[in-house]
C-alpha cells in the first residue's frame, strides 16, 4: 500500500500546478524550473544539517541520472505549455504512466513472468479518463512541440524507473530528492543565464507563489519518491492520474474554472482505474501472504 503515497504526491503536485499557472506570466521556463527546485536545496539542506545526516552516496552516477531524465522531463513540459494548449501538453506529459506499463510488463516478460493484465488495462483506463477530462488537440504548426512533448513522458518514466533501482539498493528518499533538487537548481539557472542572459526582478507580489511551487514540490517529490520506490509500480502508475483529479478541483475552487461533462466523465474513468487498480493490487497481495503460510 505504499504506492498510495502517490495520491498525496498527485495532490501536492496539483498545487505546484496552480502556483505555476499565478507565476507564468512573469517568468521564463528556467526560472520556473530553478524556483520548482531551489526551496528543496534550501529546505532539505537544512534538515540535513540540523539532523547530521550524511549526503555522501556510492551511487553519484544513478543520481545524477535520475536528476537529469527528471528535470529534462519537466523543463520539456514547462516548455510545452507555452506553445500547445493546456489539455494537450498536461495529457502528453502524463503518458509516462502508459511507458511504465510498457516497461514494467517488458521486465516481467523478460524474467519469464506473467504481466498482470488487470493493472495494465487499469492504467489505460485512467488514461482514456485524462484524454477525456483534458480534451487535447493540435493545431496546424504545432506538430513538432507535440512530437517533443511526448518525449517527456519517456523521460518521465525513465527517472521512475531509476527511483526504484535507487530505493533498492537502499538509498534514502531525502536523499534522492536533496540531488534532484541541487541538479534541477543548477540546471534552471544556468539555462535561463544562457537562454535569457539574468533573472527576472521578484516583486513582492511574486513571493506567496514562488513559495508555493518550491513547498508543493519538495512535498510532491518526496511523497512521490516514496510511492515508486517502495510501492507496485503498475498501481503507483494508475494512481498517478490522480493529479488531473486534485487540479480539476483546485481550478474550480481557485480560478472558479467550470468542470464540463466531459471533464467529469474523465474523472470517474480516472477514479474507477485508481480504485480497480488498488483492489487488484490488494487483492494479490492478500493472495501471496496466504500462499506463504
Amino acid at each position: 500500500m505504499q504506492s498510495l503515497w502517490m495520491l498525496a504526491a498527485s495532490l501536492f503536485f496539483a498545487l505546484m500546478a496552480v502556483c505555476t499557472k499565478l507565476s507564468a506570466a512573469n517568468f521564463g521556463t528556467f526560472e520556473l524550473v530553478f524556483y520548482r527546485n531551489v526551496f528543496g536545496v534550501v529546505f532539505l539542506g537544512a534538515w540535513i544539517l540540523l539532523t547530521h545526516r550524511q549526503i555522501g552516496t556510492r551511487y553519484f552516477f544513478s543520481h545524477i541520472k535520475r536528476s537529469f531524465f527528471g528535470t529534462f522531463a519537466l523543463t520539456i513540459w514547462f516548455w510545452t505549455l507555452g506553445l500547445l494548449p493546456l489539455g494537450t501538453s498536461m495529457t502528453l506529459n502524463y503518458t509516462s504512466p502508459l511507458y511504465m506499463a510498457l516497461i514494467v510488463s517488458a521486465i516481467m516478460m523478460r524474467r519469464g513472468e506473467k504481466p498482470h493484465l488487470g493493472l495494465i488495462a487499469a492504467v489505460i483506463v485512467g488514461f482514456l479518463g485524462v484524454v477525456l477530462a483534458l480534451r487535447p488537440e493540435i493545431h496546424a504548426g504545432q506538430e513538432l512541440p507535440a512530437m517533443i512533448g511526448l518525449t517527456s513522458g519517456i523521460l518521465s518514466a525513465l527517472a521512475y524507473m531509476q527511483i526504484k533501482s535507487m530505493t533498492k539498493l537502499g538509498e534514502p528518499d531525502w536523499r534522492i530528492v536533496f540531488y534532484f533538487s541541487c541538479f534541477g537548481t543548477c540546471w534552471g539557472l544556468a539555462g535561463n543565464f544562457i537562454t535569457v542572459g539574468s533573472m527576472t526582478p521578484v516583486g513582492l507580489a511574486d513571493v506567496p507563489a514562488l513559495l508555493g511551487i518550491g513547498a508543493s514540490a519538495v512535498l510532491a517529490q518526496i511523497c512521490m519518491t516514496h510511492a515508486w520506490g517502495a510501492g507496485n509500480m503498475l498501481l503507483t502508475s494508475a494512481l498517478q492520474f490522480s493529479a488531473i483529479v486534485f487540479a480539476a478541483v483546485l481550478g474550480l475552487l481557485i480560478f472558479s474554472e467550470p468542470i464540463p461533462l466531459e471533464t467529469a466523465a474523465g474523472i470517474a474513468l480516472i477514479i474507477v482505474s485508481g480504485v480497480t487498480a488498488t483492489a487488484m493490487t490488494k487483492r494479490a497481495s492478500s493472495k501471496s501472504a496466504a500462499a506463504k503460510k
